[in-house]
């Protein structure tokens, strides 16, 4: 597929948009996964050109008119004619006549809504550019895509493109970018192919051995995991010191490894004296565009990299640097295999409150830095926190113009700002230790600073124990690590008291947590309690025609002889895309919009059966399926401005 004149085209979809449209439908459309940019325009501007570059880079990029249906049992990617025009809010006689007051506030939120407004992946467009008119001279653009189409490298490239278009129409100059030789489609078969022949196969062999007897991160939270996500996630800004991240960069060159590696194994240490496991396991990411005939088109390339690394309390800092680079430059050169293929692969039950593998990830991007200013518009980006977790935990380091950042994205069910700002802070403890002092050993690194805690910190169940019954009301009480070491903040350890000034520290031989409220509480607040796999339940045939038929449906899916209806889905063999092929079918069968959600309840016939009932008792239609010609026949004749 290339970039021809072509009114629709249906092709499979690749493997990461499979998982994506899987997450999308998990979340309810929730406009959870998009990449959006807010960028400032101060000068002389032309919107009728800048709707024009737009257009002209939705016509040479196919992902970017695409769409995404469930037919014959497979994601398919459906390219379409369809332009999306630059949607003007025009607020200059509103801001004129002196209201709102607070312009700034105005726009940020703005932008945070159309970040988060969601996109039905069913239709087009899943791009939307917004144009805010603030005066004469000043306006924000707005772009939001859907990650399915696009990843951040992408919006990159794109707003190259849109202000290089731009450029040109305001100048008079011809328009020099060719058309693209390859389109994502064709990356999308080549990946099909390369399943179809077998040239997974070793790769695959390679990881399930590389996670064999896999066990997951356990960090301790201010609340328990609630049965399903929220989604609802705060940024955090991490300081980065220039001149540890130059040592860094010595130490680096010393051991054959990159910066990332480095501060990745920092962050590694932080995570064992958080968590106090030696096995630990968190989600990487690569740009996917090793490939350079990838690296200039627009799509959905990102892979997620499971980064498995052994880390001892007796291992030195330097020790975790070689693991940790062992870590990265396995699974970099391993890193062709669909991150969903080996998902699949690894089997067990799919929860509804967590991603499988890894809940934190830590990842490192190269920022465009390219001034996108034309003559008579200068053009400023702004900064987007975070609004939304798809994750438990995610840093991510910015690389722009030479000078790093950081940042903790972080799910708000489970953390608070404040313990999460002392995991920040542990972050650039471990940093400094490793930059200046790599031979030292990981038990021996402080992570925080001595903060004595007031006896009237002490919740009433610690208060009230036996080894705090005579605790005078000026002691001053502290919480270690099981090295002595003073506790970050949220990290579980050992009360200790000290009754005078000048006196010891002495062990209380009770465990506690400080919470973001400065509590000192009696053991940690647990992650959700573990709830072990579902065995394979004893056969009970299916109840019912819906259940009879939901059964057949399994086993046609599964490729398997016999299903009751009690039996697991995922433990039969089920996986993310099959899932969603099942309730796609479902819905056209039942007419009812039951969703991935309540199907990962109770992933049985006997609870999808139940699913089915409940929406059709509340009046909840599903689409009727529509046959390939029917459906590009109304793609074809959606209005451009939709």
């Amino acid at each position: 597929m290339t970039g021809g004149s072509v009114s629709a085209l249906v092709s499979d979809a690749s493997y990461t948009q499979a998982q994506l449209y899987f997450l999308d439908e998990l979340a309810q459309r929730a406009g959870v996964y998009t990449v959006a940019r807010a960028l400032d325009l101060s000068g002389d501007l032309d919107p009728a050109a800048l709707d024009a570059a737009v257009r002209g880079c939705v016509r040479r990029h196919e992902s970017l008119r695409t769409c995404f249906r469930v037919l014959d049992g497979r994601l398919r990617q459906i390219v379409t004619a369809h332009e999306p025009a630059l949607r003007v809010v025009d607020l200059r006689s509103l801001l004129a006549r002196g209201g709102p007051a607070d312009v700034a506030e105005l726009v940020a939120e703005m932008a945070r809504q159309e970040a988060a407004e969601p996109f039905d992946l069913r239709r087009v467009p899943l791009l939307r550019t917004t144009l805010v008119r603030l005066t004469d001279q000043r306006s924000v653009l707005l772009v939001t895509l859907h990650h399915i189409i696009a990843d951040a490298w992408s919006l990159d490239l794109f707003l190259r493109e849109v202000f290089a278009r731009y450029r040109a129409r305001v100048t008079g100059s011809p328009d020099t970018l060719p058309e693209p030789s390859l389109q994502y489609a064709d990356f999308a078969a080549w990946q099909q192919r390369a399943e179809a022949t077998g040239g997974h196969d070793r790769l695959l062999a390679h990881w399930r051995e590389r996670l064999r007897d896999l066990r997951e991160l356990d960090l301790p939270t201010d609340r328990p995991r609630p049965p399903e996500r929220s989604y609802r996630g705060r940024s955090h800004p991490v300081p980065l010191d220039d001149r540890v991240v130059e040592r860094l960069r010595v130490l680096c060159r010393e051991e054959g490894a990159s910066l990332y590696m480095a501060l990745l194994a920092a962050f590694y240490v932080v995570l064992h004296r958080y968590s106090g496991q030696e096995d630990l396991t968190i989600g990487g990411t690569t740009s996917g565009r090793a490939r350079p005939e990838v690296q200039h088109m627009i799509g959905f390339f990102v892979k997620m990299l499971v980064l498995r690394t052994p880390v001892r309390a007796e291992q030195t800092l330097r020790d975790v640097l070689r693991a940790t680079t062992g870590t990265c430059q396995d699974a970099y050169d391993h890193q062709e295999l669909p991150f969903e293929r080996l998902v699949a692969a690894q089997g067990g039950v799919r929860k509804a409150d967590r991603h499988p593998l890894f809940q934190v990830v830590f990842q490192m991007i190269d920022q465009s830095d390219d001034d996108l200013s034309v003559p008579g518009l200068a053009v400023r980006m702004r900064e987007q926190p975070a609004t939304a977790a798809t994750f438990d935990l995610v840093c991510t380091v910015t690389g722009t113009a030479g000078r790093l950042s950081a940042a903790l994205d972080y799910a708000t069910d489970l953390w608070d700002r404040e313990t999460v700002a002392a995991l920040g802070d542990a972050w650039g403890s471990a940093l400094r230790e490793l930059a200046h002092r790599p031979d030292r050993a990981v038990r021996d690194v402080p992570l925080t600073e001595e903060h004595p805690h007031a006896p009237t910190a002490l919740a009433d169940e610690v208060r009230r124990a036996t080894a705090l019954a005579d605790l005078p009301s000026d002691a001053a009480l502290s919480v270690r690590d099981p090295w002595g070491h003073p506790a970050p903040q949220g990290v579980v350890g050992e009360l200790v008291r000290r009754d005078l000034p000048d006196a010891p520290w002495v062990a209380t031989g009770l465990v506690v947590r400080a919470g973001a409220d400065g509590r000192l509480r009696a053991a940690p607040v647990a992650d959700s309690v573990p709830v072990p796999e579902p065995a394979h339940a004893e056969h009970a045939a299916p109840v019912g025609e819906v259940e009879r038929e939901l059964a057949s449906l399994w086993a046609d899916l599964l490729d398997v002889a016999v299903v009751g209806r009690h039996d697991n889905f995922f433990l039969l063999g089920g996986h993310s895309l099959l899932a969603t092929v099942l309730v796609t079918r479902a819905q056209e069968r039942y007419g009812t919009d039951v969703t991935l959600d309540e199907f990962f309840r109770d992933p049985t016939p006997a609870g999808l059966a139940e699913a089915i009932a409940a929406a059709a008792g509340t009046g909840r239609g599903a689409a009727g399926a529509d046959e390939l010609a029917a459906l590009v026949d109304a793609l074809e004749q959606e209005e451009d401005h939709a």
